[in-house]
């Protein structure tokens, strides 16, 4: 194969489906890098909310790459491999945005409880090769979430956490 060059970027047909999903359903936001930790880099965007003391934020962990603290990419571009939905006490110093939550996203599609721990519950999906997480909080413990739902509830709890599984 090193005849022919090397290979720039890995072509996943799913993941990129899935990555034009989840962009089509929070209208591609910039995304400011806000960390960089030894192995990942972590990119923050705020959603307007009416909460006091918290904030609704999207987080996208990446592969760590060199773009400083502070730069600022489109959501198509980051190829993550942890997509969260969390309500923070933490400020982040990131741009805002809005979207419009909508059923009628191919993300609308079910999910069922495959475990439940203390700290969360875990979610699969039959459509998409994707684990969903379910954080376990003071205000959301595990008697409130049910058995089955979809990808977009999940999201919209803003306690969650989702990852690809095995098969991609």
């Amino acid at each position: 194969m090193s005849n022919y060059g090397e290979i720039l970027d890995d072509f996943n047909p799913i993941k990129d489906y899935l990555y034009s999903l989840f962009v089509n359903y929070f209208g591609n936001p910039t995304m400011t890098k806000i960390k960089n930790d030894a192995q990942f880099s972590m990119y923050a965007v705020k959603f307007f909310c009416l909460l006091s003391k918290e904030c609704r934020y999207l987080i996208l962990i990446t592969s760590i790459n060199s773009y400083s603290i502070g730069s600022v990419d489109e959501m198509k571009n980051l190829k993550w491999f942890s997509l969260q939905t969390r309500t923070l006490f933490e400020q982040y110093n990131c741009l805002t945005h809005s979207y419009s939550p909508s059923s009628s996203s191919p993300l609308n599609v079910v999910i069922n409880r495959t475990n439940i721990q203390d700290d969360a519950s875990t979610y699969s999906c039959v459509e998409f090769p994707i684990i969903i997480t379910l954080l376990h909080t003071s205000k959301k413990d595990k008697f409130s979430y049910q058995n089955s739902g979809t990808v977009i509830a999940a999201l919209e709890t803003f306690e969650t956490i989702i990852t690809f599984n095995n098969q991609v």
